[in-house]
This record gives structure tokens, C-alpha cells and sequence, in this order.
């Protein structure tokens, strides 16, 4: 992938998945859109994403605009809202989702703080080659990496040892997005609880103690979605974890909530940018299926 490339004339939008497990499980994402634009949404693992070609918008809010450009790498911790749109043209750009605790394990390792990576940094085509170029190797070559987790932490290495003489300005605190309000945590970790049932905005108010208005803005405060938003995204983590298990996408549709097949793929798309017939797919190549 070369990220100094001229756009071309035409497109042909695509999103290419796949991970690799050893004791943890890391997914590679390799994508290019020009019309798509993704819903707000959260991943429960960090997103370490660069720009290939085009520029986006990641911003979760209307009006403000975060773009990262060709060239560019940024990072978001887990249950960071986002979205997502082309800003020229199109976007091409790769990702690695990994588990919060293997991320910060590795920072520490190179004593670098994961704040540095909250946001876009100035622009550096070499990292950003780095980093396609492990996703292109997640993509095309998973087997290997599970047999040797020596690869994952020679990446780490090359991509987090340039930072490891900076330090962060920014607090520690800073990562964390958990309120001290105990009536929105629990009205959060009731949701997280009971994401598969339908829960109603009553029946959360009546567990935080408070009218349906000011859990809404009190709740999008804190966690940068409204409650039935924060649900959904719930919904949708969930049900590319059990299609990542093996189960079947109708199995997956009921069991997380959806109506059918059709309801869950327009959200999974409109989240991760590609359907759960490919996250099956690729989860029967690697079985070699």
C-alpha cells in the first residue's frame, strides 16, 4: 500500500477484514469508501487507524471536524465515540483494533503514554506505512502471526520506541470517560448488562432516578451517545463477537437483538463499514473451511 500515491479517477469502494489469535485476538481492517458514511459509534478495543489515500472526518459531532489526512496516524481508546466520512473524494485508510489491556501493556513496555495516540498526529508517511503494512500481513498471512507472537511485538516495538523519550502533557486521567456520577454509571452498567433486551428510556430513568430528559443529556454527556445509541452499539460489538465465535448471522441477528438479518447488517455496516457475511467468511477461511 502506498500511502504517497495520487488519487486516481475512479473508485471502487471495499472493506477487507481479518485477525489473528494467539492468547489475544487482533483485527486488521483495510478499507476505501467515497460515498459511505459511518453512524456514530465505539469500539470496546483501541483503534490505531492511518490514512492510505483521501482524508476523513472522524468527528462525532456535527459541525466540528477532526480530518486525518494521507499520511497521518491516530488512535482512539475504547468507548471513544466516532464517526466517520470522506472529506475529498474518498478514503483509504487501515486499522488494528486491539485489546485495551495488550495496548497498554506494550506502551508501558516503551514507556510511552497511550495519550499520545488519542488523536491525529503530524503527519509521518513512514509510520503510516508501518502500520499498512502490518494490517496487509494480518489481512493476508493471519496464520503466521498466530504461530509467532514475536511478530506483533517487533511491530509494537517499531511503531511505539520513537515515542518512548516524549512525554505526554496530558493526563492519565484524560483516557478515562467513566462518570463519578453513580446515578449515569448505573444507569450505563444496566445497559451493559441488559444490552440484548429492548430497554426503554423509562425504565433507564427510573433506574438512575431521573427524568427521561436529563439521563439523555446527562448520559451523552458523559459517554458522547444517548443512551438508545449507546445500546445499539452494544448490540452490534456483541454480535461481531459471536460471529467471530463461529455462530451462524441469523443465529447472531436474534440472539443480539435484531429483527432479522437485513436489521443487523445495516447497523454492523453503518459501524464497522462491512458486512457480517465477510466477518464470516473470513472466519471460515481461518478455520480453513
Amino acid at each position: 500500500m502506498d500511502i504517497d500515491r495520487k488519487p486516481e479517477a475512479l473508485f471502487t469502494e471495499f472493506a477487507k477484514f481479518g485477525f489473528f489469535e494467539d492468547s489475544l485476538r487482533i483485527e486488521g481492517l483495510h478499507a476505501k469508501f467515497d460515498r459511505h458514511e459511518f453512524a456514530t459509534h465505539a469500539h470496546d478495543t483501541w483503534a490505531i487507524g492511518a490514512v492510505v489515500s483521501g482524508a476523513k472526518d472522524i468527528s462525532a459531532r456535527r459541525g466540528a471536524k477532526q480530518v486525518v489526512s494521507i499520511g497521518e496516524c491516530y488512535s482512539l481508546p475504547p468507548y471513544r465515540p466516532h464517526a466517520g466520512k470522506s472529506v475529498a473524494d474518498h478514503c483509504e485508510y487501515v486499522m488494528l483494533y486491539v485489546p485495551d489491556a495488550e495496548w497498554r501493556e506494550q506502551c508501558e513496555v516503551y514507556g510511552v503514554d497511550p495519550a499520545l495516540f488519542l488523536s491525529a498526529v503530524p503527519k509521518q508517511p513512514l509510520l503510516a506505512r508501518q502500520l499498512a503494512s502490518f494490517v496487509s500481513l494480518v489481512l493476508r498471512h493471519p496464520d503466521m502471526l498466530s504461530k509467532w507472537a514475536g511478530e506483533w511485538a517487533v511491530f509494537c516495538e517499531t511503531i511505539l520506541s520513537p515515542y518512548s523519550h516524549v512525554q505526554s502533557v496530558r493526563s492519565s486521567a484524560a483516557l478515562s470517560r467513566v462518570s463519578r456520577d453513580p446515578a449515569i454509571l448505573r444507569a450505563h452498567d444496566y445497559l451493559r448488562e441488559f444490552w440484548d433486551k429492548n430497554v426503554s428510556l423509562t425504565e433507564l430513568a427510573r433506574e438512575a432516578s431521573m427524568s427521561t430528559y436529563e439521563l439523555c443529556r446527562r448520559f451523552s454527556a458523559v459517554y458522547g451517545l444517548t443512551p438508545h445509541r449507546y445500546q445499539l452499539v452494544l448490540r452490534v460489538m456483541n454480535a461481531k463477537s459471536k460471529l467471530l465465535q463461529g455462530a451462524g448471522i441469523s443465529e447472531v441477528a436474534s440472539d443480539t437483538g435484531f429483527s432479522d438479518q437485513s436489521h443487523l447488517g445495516r447497523h454492523f455496516k453503518s459501524v464497522f463499514g462491512l458486512t457480517p457475511g465477510s466477518v464470516v467468511r473470513e472466519v471460515a477461511r481461518a478455520r480453513g473451511k
